[in-house]
This record gives C-alpha cells, structure tokens and sequence, in this order.
C-alpha cells in the first residue's frame, strides 16, 4: 500500500472544490437561466438554419450543463427544445397576468405603468393618524382631559414606583 499524504489530499480536495465551482459559473443560475436570458438569440440562430441539436451541442461544447450533483452531464437538444419550450409558455403567462393587472381599477396606471414600483412618500407628506370622529371622545374644551395623556401616564408610574423604593425612615 503506497503511503498516505494528507496534505496532499487537502489540495486535492481544494482543488476538486475550484474546478467544481468554475463550472458551476460557466453554468450560470442554470441552463434554465441561461434559455431564459438569451431565447430571443437561441430562436434567432434556429432561423438562420442551425438545428437545435447544433445549438445544444454548442452550449456544451462552453460548459453549459443540465442536471445536478453526480447527474451533471452536457446539455442535449431534446432538453434545449424542452427548455425553450417552458420559457415559451412562462412568457404567454406573464403576458396574460400583466394584461389582466393591466384592468385593475385599483392601480394607478398613468402613474406607475407595469414594472415600474411607486415612488415612495415621504414622511413630511404623511397624514398623522386619527380616529374616526365617531369613535373619538367627546372634547370639552372648557373641561380637564378626559383621558390623561401619555406623559401623565408615565409621571403616574413613576411615582408609584418611587413610593415602593423609599427608604422606611429609622
């Protein structure tokens, strides 16, 4: 049995993990990611006359993978063809959504057209909070509070806690 060298190891093992994660990055967020991305360019060269099982074997010639793990293998055509096809379909249903969103009086359209988030408010601009009038307590002007306000609350507290801290006298 030939010795064994764990350092040697421990480099292998570094080195396995950087190959592992170089193509990893040729892959991207995944052959998914990159049909999504770049569909527009892959239906283009399909038009120009490249087939698509060409244009799979081009992207696994640059690293582009299908799977995970121990499964990881060269991207085919019939998964290409599968891929755009669910990208295809993912496009029509966003179409739709954003036609159907499009309809919702709630949504101020002119203001923020799809896509675009609302300008945030800011805090100057801001209405204080109030109860309804209904719900609030009747005001006498003339008389006391009728409710005590928060820092009566707390000096009330306060003392009560001072009260229960005093020192007995001797």
């Amino acid at each position: 049995m030939p010795p064994f060298d764990l350092s040697r190891l421990r480099r292998d093992l570094k080195r396995r993990s950087a190959e592992r994660a170089e193509a990893a990055g040729r892959r991207g967020h995944g052959s998914m990611a990159l049909v999504r991305e770049h569909l527009d360019a892959f239906e283009q060269l399909h038009r120009d006359g490249a087939s698509w099982v060409d244009i799979a074997a081009a992207l696994a010639a640059q690293g582009v993978m299908q799977g995970s793990g121990a499964s990881l293998r060269p991207i085919t055509g019939k998964r290409l063809t599968a891929l755009i096809a669910s990208v295809r379909r993912e496009r029509i249903r966003r179409a739709a959504a954003d036609r159907v969103r499009a309809q919702r009086s709630d949504l101020d359209r002119a203001r923020h057209p799809a896509g675009e988030a609302p300008d945030p408010v800011p805090p100057s601009a801001m209405q204080p909070l109030a109860l309804s009038s209904d719900l609030a307590a009747p005001h006498d002007p003339d008389g006391p509070d009728p409710l005590p306000s928060a820092e009566d609350m707390r000096l009330k507290a306060l003392a009560a806690v001072q009260k229960l801290l005093r020192k007995d006298p001797p």
